[in-house]
């Protein structure tokens, strides 16, 4: 027979059985527990932890072929035009047309879906403008229009993640109690395992699929409104540019696998009340009928350069929600607290002139 320790969760020493009581007590911290409850966290500490969710990809991933020479013709104006391996659609930079290149916007490399642009690149623009307007730290170049010229209309790849999963969470959870006598002060602190359990379905969980755009730029510009969902039509490229997908839906999954937990979790954790402090103890999501989609969706990029660090800004092409971070001029910033720094110095010596008198 297996020898059993278990190990009291208030302190961590060992627990011993009391006949007198019929308890599990430690003798650390004076604490009792009953059978049933310590059972109840042997067996959590058996149980699963985060399992892996599965997805049926809806096509195989297969490159597109490009020419010999990786060159391709402009239809408008007839030059040649350089693209990559994931290059959908570009613009020509001699006549300014869009340029799709179907050798990779057709077969299995072929989006599944997409959603075609709302926001008109003015209204892209006037908005960029009105975000920066009154900035007085931003470079000189952003104090007028010139700057706007970097914006472009960009279809950027998306894995949209769908599945019905069953959620079941536990947390370790306590209650304090306070009180005090003419001698001393008291606190009892109690502790919970508190389970929670659900069945929830996750439609289009979004993963943007390019290695040039980050996490922190695409994700606070959600939500999409799927309603908008269309079939892929090359048509839609005309006057945007276009990428292939450079992270697979494999390598999406990781970033897939941390938002659908991190939501099972939030909405678990808001049953759970009452307590004066609650953390994760086990997390555990089972997925059925799990499907990946590959999608366009649209997205008005702004990125610059500026002192080496690289700065992009985003708005959504169909909702027009925006995010970013722009660049300070240094040099602007340290004349402005100068200026600021002299006022106060002006201000601090006339408040002394009045309250103590000159000299």
């Amino acid at each position: 027979m297996d020898f059993v320790q278990y190990k009291c969760p208030c302190c961590g020493a060992p627990l011993e059985f009391s006949p007198k009581t019929q308890k599990l007590s430690c003798n650390s911290c004076g604490n009792q527990y009953d059978l049933e409850t310590m059972e109840g966290y042997e067996q959590e500490e058996k149980s699963p932890g985060e399992q892996d969710l599965h997805w049926e990809y809806q096509k195989a991933e297969q490159g597109a072929k490009r020419t010999e020479d990786g060159l391709y013709i402009c239809p408008s104006c007839g030059a040649k035009v350089e693209a990559d391996e994931n290059t959908v659609s570009t613009v020509c930079p001699y006549c300014d047309n869009v340029v799709v290149i179907h050798g990779t916007s057709s077969g299995e490399s072929e989006p599944d879906v997409m959603i075609p642009f709302q926001i008109k690149g003015d209204e892209a623009r006037q908005k960029l403008h009105n975000f920066c307007k009154g900035k007085r730290l931003l470079p000189k170049n952003f104090r007028d229009r010139s700057y706007l010229k970097n914006l472009r209309g960009c279809y950027v790849p998306y894995w949209l993640f769908d599945c019905k999963a069953s959620a079941d969470m536990s947390f370790n959870a306590t209650r304090i109690r306070a009180w005090s006598d003419s001698e001393y002060d008291y606190t009892e602190t109690s502790y919970y395992l508190v389970t929670r359990a659900g069945t929830m379905e996750f439609v289009h969980v979004p993963v943007d699929g390019s290695v040039e755009m980050d996490d922190d730029t695409t994700e606070p510009i959600e939500p999409f409104d799927y309603s908008g969902l269309t079939d892929f039509r090359s048509a839609y490229l005309a006057g945007y540019e276009t990428d292939k997908y450079d992270v697979d839906a494999k390598a999406a999954e990781g970033r897939a696998k941390e938002r659908l937990y991190n939501t099972a979790e939030h909405v678990l954790r808001r049953t759970v009340q009452g307590y004066q402090s609650v953390t994760v103890r086990r997390r555990h999501l089972a997925s059925q009928n799990g499907k990946v989609l590959y999608a366009l969706l649209p997205v008005w990029l702004f990125e610059t350069v500026y002192r080496g660090k690289k700065y992009q800004f985003a708005i959504n092409g169909q909702t027009g929600k925006m995010v970013g971070e722009l660049p300070v001029d240094q040099g602007a910033f340290w004349r402005y607290l100068g200026g600021f720094t002299a006022i106060g110095t002006v201000v601090c010596s006339i408040l002394g002139i009045l309250l103590f008198g000159g000299v």
